[in-house]
Order: structure tokens, then C-alpha cells, then sequence
């Protein structure tokens, strides 16, 4: 399981497309928010709060996530 934010969602974005840029992943980033299966690992990047040097969101709303975590023993049946 993996958290991962600070990609300001791409700053701006296109509704039903996703995010147009992001710092450090350039044109069409693929992991701006969501949540992202590869292999046998969960990736959830959040939108965040903040702006970066520009202070602009374009169809990018800040976002708090909330994630609750269990246990996966407790949701399988016993056996």
C-alpha cells in the first residue's frame, strides 16, 4: 500500500481526461489522484490542499482522503 500526493492533481485538469501537467512528471501524468492498482500493489495519490508556485487549480478542487485500513485476517472467513 502506498500513499502518495503532492502532484497538485496535474493543477489543471480536464474533466473525464485527468491532469494536464504535473511537477516532476511532466505532460499527461498518469498518477495525479485516485487510486491505482499495479502488480499486488495500491497506490492512492491525493489532489492535496496546497498550490505550487503558481496558485492555480483549473477543475482541480482541493482534497482531503480519508482511508480506514482493517485488518485483512478480519474480513475473511475463518477457515
Amino acid at each position: 500500500l502506498v500513499f502518495a500526493g503532492h502532484a497538485h492533481g496535474g493543477q489543471v485538469r480536464i474533466p473525464g481526461f485527468g491532469g494536464l501537467f504535473a511537477r516532476g512528471q511532466g505532460v499527461l501524468p498518469k498518477y495525479t489522484a485516485g487510486v491505482f492498482e499495479e502488480g499486488t500493489t495500491t497506490m492512492a495519490v491525493s489532489r492535496g490542499l496546497g498550490n505550487s508556485t503558481v496558485p492555480i487549480r483549473i477543475f482541480n478542487p482541493p482534497e482531503i482522503v480519508v482511508m480506514e485500513l482493517t485488518s485483512l485476517s478480519r474480513s475473511l472467513p475463518p477457515q
